[in-house]
């Protein structure tokens, strides 16, 4: 058995670095008896000559175009060679044994292709060893999803309109249009170390609500009419998020739409009927 790790990395700093090198490190020491191909996307183009030098072992791929999360993992899974893929940050520590979990899970269901790590450390005082589920950052982890290569075979390569945000929601819908089953897996135990983010004072929503508003006027923006409803006002806190709201918006639909689908495919997922998932989502 055999699992190609793909992390995503940007090594300009002496901490990243640092970060990067204890996510391998920790994988190493994790598992005894499996295989393991760790593949770091890198960044940095000037990664050769920036001084920091991963181990021999790591397959470290620069790729010429900018950022792109979902690119960059295509990238990573194309070159890979496992029978498992584990898409993950570069910001994770991995505890003994937390892909022979998965597996465990995986050779009683065989009917899961997807997985995702606790990343509750300490607490083992769950009543399941798996939930399934779709719901992102409930069971799906966008910072660390294993998936058996079958997957990519069935939904193709993951869509790369989706350069950061609403990646996890769009691949998570994937998931559930072609009925694959996907789990988080409690007894798997990887830390994710979310770095603090700045307390930066966000401009005024009010004013960016305004200023978004005269860019829809001029068509600067496609923006769904109920976007100005006083319930979607959050959207303008960030432009780029917006964008890529809209982006969302577009493949699956809006949101109240969307709420409707999944309650019927949750009913024909109950009823073992998934295979009309793809009738009602239109991703």
């Amino acid at each position: 058995m055999k699992v190609s790790v793909i992390v995503l990395a940007m090594t300009t700093t002496e901490e990243l670095f640092r970060m990067t090198s204890n996510c391998i490190s920790s994988l190493i020491v994790s598992e005894s008896t499996i295989e393991m191909e760790i593949i770091i996307i890198e960044s940095n183009k000037n990664y050769p000559n920036s001084g920091f030098v991963y181990p021999e072992f790591v397959k470290v791929i620069i790729p010429e175009s900018d950022f792109n999360f979902h690119k960059f993992l295509n990238i990573g899974i194309k070159a890979s060679t496992g029978e498992y893929v584990a898409l993950c940050n570069n910001d994770l520590i991995f505890y003994n044994n937390w892909f022979s979990e998965i597996l465990k899970v995986k050779e009683e269901n065989p009917s899961i292709k997807s997985f995702s790590p606790s990343g509750k450390i300490d607490d083992y005082s769950f009543s399941k060893i798996f939930e399934l589920g779709y719901k992102v950052r409930t069971h799906v982890m966008g910072w660390c999803i294993v998936a058996n290569r079958e997957v990519f075979a069935r939904i193709g390569f993951l869509d790369e309109t989706f350069d950061f945000n609403y990646a996890d929601n769009d691949y998570a819908m994937t998931l559930k249009k072609y009925n694959i089953k996907h789990a988080l897996v409690n007894t798997s135990k990887v830390e994710h170390l979310e770095r603090e983010k700045r307390n930066e004072k966000k401009e005024d929503v009010g004013l960016e609500y305004k200023k978004m508003q005269s860019e829809v006027n001029l068509g600067l923006i496609d923006l769904p009419k109920y976007a100005f409803k006083e319930e979607f006002k959050w959207l303008f806190e960030d432009k780029k998020a917006l964008i890529d709201h809209v982006k969302f918006h577009k493949k699956w639909g809006d949101p109240e739409k969307l709420y409707r689908k999944n309650k019927v495919v949750d009913i024909l997922i109950k009823y073992n009927l998934g295979f009309f998932n793809r009738f009602f989502l239109n991703g």
